[in-house]
């Protein structure tokens, strides 16, 4: 699920900033659910700080199929800091990113995509919980599969509070 670990050289310290980070990813996709949205939250991040972040608004505002909460935070981090290239910032998502949100983390040149429930975690609970609204369709292309044909070369990282983000699919829509 990853190519290199992101952020090993720091130790246990950098596991609980990564985990800080998808703990707040939880709390934009909890945003979102309440809005009867997915159940999804993304952000961008340079170390702890956060410089722009979203939760789900495919159904109940944009209808935008392509504004995920990961490229809606990848534009509000490049408008914010006036450039479309964003080095030493990192992706993070409450679930694996598809190959069109990884891709854009590669073109901004991003060091890393660090997320939670992974994409067959979403498949699964679709498979579990039919809903003709919030299907949890995936490209069946993994995040680490897209940054390894990507350039420049870019960190992936998965299963970060993995439980606590497959906990999340149950809220979409209530």
């Amino acid at each position: 699920m990853r190519s290199k670990r992101y952020g090993d050289t720091v130790g246990s310290k950098t596991r609980t900033q990564l985990e800080l980070m998808i703990e707040l990813c939880i709390k934009l996709a909890r945003t979102a659910a309440a809005s009867r949205n997915y159940a999804l939250g993304a952000l961008v991040a340079r170390g702890t700080k956060v410089i722009a972040g979203s939760g789900s608004n495919l159904i109940q505002d944009d209808n935008d199929p392509s504004a995920h909460p990961e490229m809606t935070a990848i534009r509000g981090a490049a408008r914010t800091i006036g450039s479309r290239y964003l080095p030493g910032m990192v992706l993070f998502s409450t679930l694996e990113p598809c190959p069109m949100c990884v891709s854009a983390a590669i073109w901004a040149r991003m060091d890393a995509v660090i997320f939670g429930a992974t994409q067959q975690d979403a498949l699964d609970w679709a498979a579990a919980n039919p809903s003709a609204v919030y299907t949890w369709r995936q490209i069946r292309i993994p995040a680490l599969t897209v940054a390894q044909a990507g350039d420049p070369r870019i960190d992936v990282q998965g299963g970060v509070l993995r439980a606590e983000c497959r906990e999340l699919f149950a809220l979409s829509g209530r």
